[in-house]
């Protein structure tokens, strides 16, 4: 396998590339075995995403053993937490997940404290190998930290190009703690951008020198950033292309073309916001001063 496993704080080793499966469209099962097939060893799911039992059923049937297969699911807040667990074990037609995320920090319903319990219970009892949470801010993991007896082993979060000026100090922060990172929608740049996007311009322009798809310039880039990237396609062409990112070593230059990219993306998105913000409170001081005038008149 060309993506290299990354240890955990827990000693134990997660895949360094994960297949996701909150976004289908067709046959699920079908896919996910594509995907195993492909060289997906880790595979991505949660109550909230309604794939579980189809997840199920694709390990079931791709022959693979259950102990070659990384499973993530999460505790979306459906249901409580005890019947989370039991639920997506039942789902997923296993005695365990190699790692349990809570799903949101909403989740918790303002107790992070309660909710971690819960978790560091279910990794006592077996049901989870490994456990984590999922788009955690600072604020969320400081909170959290001041009472676990057992530290978040990942955060899931979204990471890409566009949003890395915003994300570096919590991506610092997690390396600080040493909590790996999982980065969802790495390839975001290809369907968020227009065409004229310094991202999707400068990913373009390597991939071409390089001659391989944007999306392994993508999957490269998120690895050199010591971020595990978790993706998706229903596409078996994609999916191959996908596992043979790994073998991509961007160089330095490349790197740093594609930060310096997203940072200008990151102050053009803003600038914009502003923009908008500015447009919208002086379209609503128009109507304020016709409607006076309009009495007066």
């Amino acid at each position: 396998m060309p993506w290299q496993d990354i240890k955990l704080n827990d000693g134990r080793e997660i895949p360094g590339i994960s297949f996701g499966t909150s976004r289908h469209s067709g046959d699920t099962v079908a896919t996910v075995d594509a995907a195993i097939h492909a060289g997906f060893d880790s595979i991505d799911t949660a109550q909230m995403y309604k794939s579980e039992g189809a997840v199920g059923e694709a390990i079931k049937q791709s022959g693979i053993s259950r102990s070659d297969i990384w499973i993530t699911t999460k505790w979306s807040g459906v249901k409580s937490a005890q019947e989370s667990i039991h639920d997506s074990l039942e789902q997923l037609g296993v005695d365990y997940v190699d790692l349990y995320l809570i799903h949101f920090p909403g989740v918790t319903k303002g107790d992070i404290k309660g909710a971690w319990r819960e978790v560091e219970e279910f990794k006592k009892l077996g049901y989870a190998k490994s456990i984590g949470v999922s788009n955690f801010e600072i604020s969320h993991l400081e909170e959290l930290l001041k009472h676990s007896f057992i530290t978040p082993s990942v955060n899931q979060i979204p990471f890409h190009p566009n949003n890395l000026a915003k994300q570096e100090p919590l991506i610092k922060y997690l390396k600080e703690k040493n909590i790996a990172i999982e980065g969802y929608s790495p390839l975001a740049p290809l369907w968020q951008d227009d065409k004229n996007s310094p991202v999707l311009k400068t990913v373009k322009s390597i991939a071409s020198k390089r001659d391989v798809p944007e999306e392994r310039v993508l999957l490269a880039w998120s690895q050199s950033k010591g971020v595990i990237p978790v993706t998706a396609s229903s596409t078996k062409s994609r999916i191959e292309s996908f596992i043979a990112a790994g073998d991509l070593d961007l160089t330095e230059e490349e790197i740093k073309s594609i930060d310096k990219a997203g940072y200008k993306a990151s102050r053009n998105a803003e600038l914009k916001r502003k923009f908008v913000t500015s447009a919208k409170w002086l379209t609503a001081a128009g109507l304020v001063t016709y409607l006076a005038v309009s009495r007066l008149s």
